[in-house]
């Protein structure tokens, strides 16, 4: 009774070690859902766009509009 409780904590602590993308990336290899992938990277692109804005980089950001 002792192996599968061991065999579940090790499975458990297996699947919390992985991060978030790796966990995306997972799910949009098994769903296939390819098409949330551009939409992903356009956000990504966005908020660093926008964090960007804040620093001294700034105006240099606002040349490219």
């Amino acid at each position: 009774m002792n192996e599968p409780d061991n065999e579940l904590q090790r499975l458990a602590a297996t699947e919390s070690d992985r991060g978030i993308v790796s966990e995306f990336w997972e799910f949009l290899r098994d769903n296939k859902k390819w098409w949330l992938l551009p939409i992903i990277i356009v956000l990504l692109l966005m908020s660093l766009l926008m964090l960007m804005s804040g620093t001294a980089a700034a105006p240099f950001i606002y040349t490219l509009f």
